[in-house]
């Protein structure tokens, strides 16, 4: 990479990896936050959920607004709107403007993360930079995960849980110096034209996510699941229609038309419906009766995999084999691996589950960032922002419909709102029968990815090559 490509790429990923701070900090504060400000239970909840809520709303707008006003001014004005949501709740004082204030963080934080995936792919479009560059990026999700919700629990256990937002205001105004100081002004601007259609896309986005994640926890007859159900067929409609009788409609799937995008996004949504290590983490605290910090520190060795896989074996095998060889690969080496929870007994020491998860972390970060390398670089010159908000969807989708497909066989199996010293035995045997069949499932899901993987790039290949003359 040259100095500027270096300079963009170390704040992007610098920016990036503060957003993270509401997604890996939020579950540690919302239980005193709760307390302070009188949340019953059940809105606890929709709290927790309002942050992806408003991020899926948004992704759409936010890719649109980053090829149009340019992305350097957008990130610009979303960290502004980072820093606010973050001082709005730290003053809050009722539960109202709590749910805006995390509403608001929510919405800024993918925002930038979409406008920055664009605009790193406009610095580094192609050649080595543009490997060195997007695995450095991809190893940020795992690195931020390792490293934030440890800080945030520190500063719980010395400080009023109202500093933390605060940390959060400080990181958009650090978002807003770095793209001052580091990245390149003088953007083109175009005018936004219509955009509407890329709201009702959000709505029918959020509101699919919410129903396959609601259903996966077990509330499929909740109020939540119910209005999603409704409103993302409404959505999804209306969109269409204002996409069919506008001339020039702001959601568009022009920047995805060609087969290997689309392959590519496919393959996107499959790999991030395998990311187990949320409920191995649940595994060890009920099954193990680990504390939290304990949990934290048994699942460090995953999240150093995920780093590794995503910077050092996503890179290599990308140089050596090319993006989607390689990819197929690490899907391959994800789904032999994770098979080893088909195994998982009671009894069964801890620190098998624990290498095992380091392992097929590694093969699934790999495969996540090599696809998403991919995608971008085939995103047109002025649409980097709309792929990238197309690849955040389709990785929100997957990871929904993973909560349904995998998740719910271990969160069913114990009451997340009890200790796990008061885990019966009968729940125990039903979490090693949860990971054993999660072990099961994962494995033939990554055996199917790897088959549209291999017969996608078959027929993408055979599309492109131009027939002999007579």
């Amino acid at each position: 990479m040259n100095a500027l490509q270096r300079r963009v790429t170390f704040a992007i990923c610098t920016i990036v990896g503060l957003t993270f701070l509401v997604s890996a900090g939020l579950t540690f504060l919302i239980t005193p936050m709760a307390e302070d400000l009188r949340i019953g239970d059940g809105a606890v909840e929709t709290m927790l959920a309002l942050p992806s809520i408003a991020s899926l709303l948004v992704i759409f707008v936010a890719g649109r607004f980053g090829d149009r006003l340019g992305h350097r001014r957008v990130l610009l004005v979303t960290g502004v709107a980072f820093g606010v949501g973050g001082i709005l709740l730290a003053l809050a004082t009722d539960q109202v403007v709590a749910g805006i204030a995390l509403a608001v963080c929510g919405g800024a934080a993918t925002a930038i993360q979409i406008v920055a995936f664009g605009l790193l792919q406009e610095t580094v479009p192609e050649g080595k930079a543009h490997v060195s560059a997007f695995t450095t990026y991809g190893a940020m999700f795992p690195l931020a995960f390792l490293v934030l919700p440890v800080i945030t629990a520190g500063m719980l256990e010395v400080a009023a849980w109202r500093w933390v937002p605060v940390m959060w205001a400080i990181g958009g105004a650090v978002v807003v110096v770095l793209a001052v100081t580091l990245l390149e002004g003088g953007e083109d601007t175009e005018p936004l034209g219509e955009w509407g259609t890329l709201v009702l896309a959000g709505v029918a986005l959020a509101s699919v996510v919410r129903v396959f994640e609601e259903l996966g926890q077990g509330t499929g007859t909740s109020i939540r699941t119910i209005l999603g159900l409704v409103l993302g067929p409404v959505a999804a409609v209306a969109c269409w229609w204002r996409v069919r009788s506008s001339d020039a409609p702001g959601f568009s799937l022009a920047p995805i038309r060609s087969a290997a995008i689309r392959l590519l996004l496919l393959g996107v949504t499959f790999v991030a419906l395998l990311s187990l290590l949320t409920y191995v983490t649940l595994a060890l605290e009920y099954l193990y009766g680990l504390t939290s910090i304990q949990t934290a520190l048994a699942i460090v060795p995953a999240q150093i995999g995920a780093m590794i896989g995503a910077k050092v074996l996503a890179s290599r095998a990308i140089h050596r084999w090319g993006p989607p060889r390689a990819a197929r690969l690490a899907v391959l080496v994800f789904a032999v691996t994770v098979l080893s929870l088909a195994f998982m007994r009671v009894g069964t020491p801890a620190w098998l589950l624990v290498t095992a998860t380091t392992v097929f972390s590694a093969a699934n970060m790999a495969a996540i960032t090599i696809l998403n390398t991919d995608v971008m670089a085939l995103a047109p010159p002025d649409a980097t922002g709309s792929v990238s908000a197309f690849r955040g969807a389709a990785s929100a989708l997957g990871s929904a419909v993973g909560v349904l497909a995998l998740g719910s066989s271990v969160i069913s199996a114990v009451d997340m709102t009890r200790s796990s010293s008061t885990v019966t035995a009968s729940q125990i045997d039903q979490l090693a029968a949860g990971l054993r069949f999660e072990g099961v499932v994962a494995c033939l899901l990554a055996a199917a990815v790897w088959v549209v993987l291999v017969v996608g790039e078959r027929r993408v290949r055979g599309s492109t090559v131009v027939p002999a003359g007579p």
